[in-house]
């Protein structure tokens, strides 16, 4: 049986290591180069996929936008939009936090919560849809009966002890009764007790920790290439957000108003609004293709 003065220790060590990871996740344009070459180089030889190739294209390859009247050319850089890649996650990221906080306007009981689980050795794709199809079960349990709606973001960390995963909720609950929520979630992950944490969010900004990266650009930037190589094949294709409830509900409405919000699509100075996007290697091909019929 674990001594509560244990348990302290590790609600407070992890708490640190929280606020270091925040502090950490600052968008810093020039360090997102720095992590982004060192992923680069760790994998470079080790992973062969299109993912990992656009990866490698993003921020160092030229697209081009010409126009089909005039045919004007724009360049611009390629981003791979891919959610571990440094200089894509902070977009993904800021698009969540808009929902949630659109949708947060409209709540007035926020609450943040954090389920946390034991580490473990390796990590695959059947240990993270585990981890989900728990999120899952814990949503659907009688302790959230009076949960309106919500979201669920999960993080992924590795501070050289085994694999974590934890998840950050955004709840809108009168209250949340935490004993029960720590029996019930350990429980559901097969452990003796399980530590979690409550807080209520009317009085402060929650947006960015529910919000969070999969992972942080320095922290796998810092990761051996196997364990980088590990984490990459492992979390494609899956998901780590999810809305419910009201949240769920009220998602198109508000992915509606943010789309209202974004600036008309580009028009080109002659008038023309059509354009043909290219990558450099299919603008040098036009070009020669175009050279040999002159």
């Amino acid at each position: 049986m674990t001594s509560p003065g244990l348990v302290k220790q590790i609600i407070r060590e992890r708490a640190i290591q929280r606020r270091e990871r925040e502090r950490k996740q600052l968008p810093l344009t020039d360090d997102n180069e720095d992590f982004c070459e060192t992923i680069r180089s760790k994998l470079d030889g080790l992973l062969d996929s299109n993912q990992f190739w656009n990866f490698v294209r993003c921020g160092n390859e030229q697209q081009f936008r010409t126009c089909k009247q005039c045919r004007k050319v724009e360049t611009y850089t390629y981003r791979c939009c891919i959610r571990w890649c440094p200089r894509c996650q902070w977009h993904i990221v800021k698009m969540r936090q808009r929902v949630i906080q659109l949708w947060a306007q409209k709540i007035a009981q926020p609450k943040h919560l954090v389920l946390t689980q034991k580490n473990f050795p390796v990590l695959t794709r059947r240990r993270i849809r585990e981890h989900t199809h728990a999120l899952a079960r814990f949503r659907r349990s009688s302790i959230f009966r009076n949960v309106r709606g919500g979201c669920v973001s999960t993080e992924i960390t590795n501070e050289g002890n085994g694999w974590h995963l934890h998840s950050h909720w955004l709840v809108d609950a009168d209250w949340l009764d935490i004993k029960n929520i720590s029996i019930r979630w350990g429980k559901i992950v097969g452990q003796n007790f399980a530590i979690v944490k409550v807080r209520d969010c009317r009085d402060r900004d929650y947006v960015q920790e529910v919000a969070k990266y999969v992972v942080e650009g320095s922290e796998l930037a810092s990761w051996p290439a196997e364990q980088i190589n590990e984490f990459v094949c492992a979390i494609r294709g899956l998901r780590f957000f999810f809305s419910f409830g009201t949240l769920a509900a009220l998602a198109p409405q508000i992915r509606a108003e943010i789309n209202a919000q974004k600036p008309p699509p580009p028009i080109c100075e002659c008038g023309c609004s059509e354009f043909i996007y290219e990558s450099e290697d299919d603008a040098l091909a036009w070009e020669a293709m175009h050279d040999k019929r002159r």
